[in-house]
Order: C-alpha cells, then structure tokens, then sequence
C-alpha cells in the first residue's frame, strides 16, 4: 500500500534570524515568527488527512510538529534518527563567516555531487541523509495512510537532492510529498 509523507522544515528560530548554521548540535526553540508559520504550515496540511506527524527530537522541529499537530487533532511521535545533520565546528558559526574560512564546504554543501562532504568534526552529508533515509522507509511498516514528518533544512535539501527535486532554498516550514511504496520513494510536485 502506497503511503504519504508531508516531510516539512521546522519554523524560525533566532539562529536562522542570525543566519547561523545550525544542525543537530544546536538546540533553540522556535521565534514567534517561527510559531506563526508552523500555525500557518497547519492550514496547507489541514485537508491533506494526515493521520499522525513523527518529528526530530530537536525544540525546534517538535515544537513545530507540536503545533501543527494541535491544530489537526493527531498525534506526534519522536524518532531520533530524524535529527538534522551535526555539522561539527561548524555548528552556530555564522554563515559568513564559514564561507570566508571554509568556502570549498559551503559552496557545495547543497551540490549532489558531494555526499562525503562534511565540516571539521562533523558527520557527512552521506551519513546524515543514509539515517534519515532508513527512518523514513521504516516507516512504510507502520498502521497510516498519511503522515507528516517534521525535519530540518538540511535534511530537507539532502532528501531534495536525493530524490533529483531541484530547488533554489528551503523556507521555514517549506514541506513537499513523498510518496512510499515496495520499498521505494518518489517525490510527488515540489516544495509548498
């Protein structure tokens, strides 16, 4: 049976205000900005029958699903390996800064081509998307027809990129469809 995932990028926190690079090392909780676009992110979902939202455990991506879930009336399941990538000694640096120090990594953070890519310290590309991966297709086991999931932009661009979905950025709470069957994965239309 086929089944439906709104995989959806967490709301703003102060460090996407201070365009800081932030991964599973950082944990902020959401702005009110960040609150009001998850209440926003509810409405798109509403009519879409999600019958559940699993989440990373990071504030901000459950205090996303948390949210959008209120205003559905389902519930939220945390599953660790959903975290966003840990970016090392990259983590909390401005991203003007890491570009002037490390601009081979930035510049082709978001590039398909370079899965092994990683910051000092950090885990790869590859790695975070291959434990991201492996938690969404155990997913297809589980009693839904529609679920939501809520991730990070990180998480987000690699999926993007691993399914051939070809986008510019990633806007909090931005979310897209995939759909689960036979043990394989299609990205349906793009990013909403």
């Amino acid at each position: 049976m086929e089944k439906k995932l709104y995989i959806f990028r967490h709301g703003e926190t102060e460090l996407n205000r201070q365009q800081r690079w932030q991964g599973s090392g950082m944990d902020f909780p959401l702005t009110p900005v960040g609150l009001q676009q998850a209440e926003e992110l509810a409405g798109k979902l509403a009519d879409r029958g999600l019958e559940i939202i699993y989440s990373s455990p990071l504030k901000r991506a459950l205090q996303t699903a948390e949210t959008v879930a209120a205003l559905l009336s389902v519930p939220v399941e945390v599953r660790p390996d959903l975290r966003e990538c840990f970016y090392g000694r990259a983590e909390g640096r401005k991203i003007a800064d890491l570009q002037n120090e490390m601009p081979m990594i930035v510049n082709n953070w978001s590039n398909p081509q370079y899965m092994d890519l990683r910051f000092p310290g950090g885990e790869s590309k590859r790695e975070a998307l291959t434990r991201v991966l492996n938690t969404l297709f155990s997913l297809e086991k589980e009693p839904f027809a529609t679920a939501g999931v809520a991730v990070h932009g990180g998480t987000m661009g690699a999926l993007l990129n691993h399914f051939g979905v070809a986008f510019n950025t990633i806007p909090n709470c931005g979310a897209f469809c995939l759909l689960l069957s036979g043990g394989g994965a299609k990205v349906e239309g793009g990013i909403f």
